[in-house]
């Protein structure tokens, strides 16, 4: 299914020999979603975004983020101010496959956004470029139908 994560039966067997506590846990299934939204293992993304998706606080974003990479999971670079966090997907053991096609693979036209030279951190191609129909209203031939049928 798109959109979902799917969780390997012994992914919390492998938290649990890895000694990962509750939130770290929590945290890295968040990133495992992004990861799987980027298609690619490493992104950037906002701090104060993931912190209101997870309603957790800097100290406990900041001490999960130490967490997952004292084990080997992940490894990242956290953003000041208006700069997102680079973060880098390792344990493969965890994370799932991904399949990508060569049309997903293609990347956006390399741009500074606030001093990164790389992607855009929030939007990927795939919804940057969704075409949206809008709604042009009813023809006279539609109002016509609609009226013999005593609808309208």
């Amino acid at each position: 299914m798109k959109g979902y994560q799917f969780l390997q039966n012994d992914f919390f067997e492998l938290c649990r020999t890895r000694k990962i506590s509750r939130i770290p846990m929590l945290l890295y299934i968040y990133l495992r979603g992004l990861y799987c939204r980027f298609q690619k293992p490493t992104f950037y993304w906002y701090d104060k975004t993931t912190r209101d998706h997870l309603g957790i606080s800097v100290n406990t974003l900041s001490a999960a983020k130490k967490h997952l990479q004292e084990r080997g999971l992940i490894e990242y670079k956290s953003g000041t101010g208006r700069i997102p966090t680079h973060y880098t997907m390792l344990g493969a053991a965890i994370l799932p496959e991904l399949r990508v096609s060569k049309i997903d693979t293609l990347r956006i036209n390399a741009r500074a956004y606030e001093g990164i030279k790389n992607q855009h951190p929030i939007s990927p191609i795939k919804e940057r470029d969704k075409k949206i129909d809008i709604f042009q209203g009813m023809t006279d031939k539609d109002r016509a139908i609609l009226k013999e049928k005593g609808i309208l």
